[in-house]
């Protein structure tokens, strides 16, 4: 995982890196990585005290697309869409005095379905769904996947999410948090909330000890809360099955599908906020992926994400080599 992060970041020149894969069953942590990062025993050389930061934790971020699965997975528990809805796509759509654009600003026209969204990632597909679900409902199943809230991970210093945009009843504010915009989460908080789609519907606690030995030669076993069912598993299944087209049918044209097992993937692209408020850089952006494999038995769920690379717009031209590398 380190190996991987630190050549994508040298490759786009991006300020940050961080990885981490987990068993979306237990929550076992089997890696968990960032570059830059420093050596303990010579930690004296750091010239920036903010690679000193544990970003898993500490830090929270607009993650954009990679959350347009849990949304359209509530969406389909609540059976208020299903991948075949369709809808009409503009390319932009009015919501109060703001107008929300596909990432391309092209429409794909009458028949655009659920499923279309999540290959093409279609902002304003996100927004039909958070508007056929109702804000109420839209918010219950946000709060479900506890964003904004500590997971409990045995790491010290954890913050939890700013989602208070998701409090408001603001349909502009919850328009674009549909599409991962304006709520800012932890990445620890975003593998707790994926693992409900990899995991049948329930939503375990990231955790990397189960167990500590004590000089005394005696064991303490570090007890992990029971998962949480979230989603019912056969919402969890279709939304898995629709991240499996998307990487076997949309992304890079399907050169990714694999042969003897599948594969569940998204990518997300988003503005980063300026760190004085007042609104989003027109020029730096956070890349993110998330996927599990094997699709239909998940034992590994990786979440990679960067943090202003170069010379480069989407993270489906970053991550997924990446992450088919890791």
């Amino acid at each position: 995982l380190e190996l991987q992060l630190a050549a994508v970041q040298k490759k786009w020149g991006a300020e940050m890196a961080g990885g981490i894969i987990m068993d979306p069953k237990t929550g076992a942590i089997y890696a968990m990585g960032k570059t830059p990062g420093f050596d303990l025993n010579d930690f004296s050389k750091v010239e920036n005290p903010r690679e000193f930061s544990n970003p898993f934790v500490e830090n929270v971020y607009e993650f954009g697309s990679v959350i347009k699965p849990l949304v359209m997975g509530a969406a389909v528990d609540a059976k208020v869409v299903t991948p075949e809805t369709s809808y009409f796509d503009a390319g932009s759509v009015v919501v109060k005095d703001r107008t929300i654009n596909n990432f391309d600003r092209k429409g794909r026209g009458a028949g655009t379905t659920m499923q279309m969204v999540l290959d093409q990632s279609l902002n304003t597909g996100m927004v039909f769904v958070q508007q056929k679900m109702g804000n109420e409902l839209f918010r219950k199943y946000m709060q479900n996947y506890k964003l904004g809230e500590r997971t409990g991970i045995d790491l010290p210093n954890e913050t939890s999410g700013l989602v208070t945009n998701l409090t408001h009843n603001n349909d502009v504010e919850l328009a674009n948090a549909a599409f991962g915009q304006g709520i800012a989460i932890t990445p620890v908080e975003a593998v707790r909330a994926f693992s409900s789609i990899a995991n049948g519907g329930k939503m375990v606690t990231p955790h990397l000890a189960s167990e500590i030995v004590l000089s005394s030669g005696l064991t303490k076993k570090i007890e992990v809360p029971a998962p949480i069912q979230v989603l019912n598993p056969e919402a969890a299944t279709t939304i898995s099955t629709m991240m499996i087209h998307v990487v076997d049918k949309a992304m890079g044209g399907g050169i990714h599908k694999m042969e003897h097992y599948t594969i569940a993937g998204k990518t997300g692209t988003a503005q980063i906020a300026k760190e004085s408020g007042g609104g989003y850089y027109s020029n730096k952006y956070l890349h993110s992926f998330f996927g599990f494999f094997p699709a239909s038995n998940p034992k590994f769920l990786v979440f990679l994400f960067l943090r202003d690379p170069k010379g480069v717009d989407y993270a489906s031209q970053t991550l997924i080599d990446p992450f088919f590398a890791t």
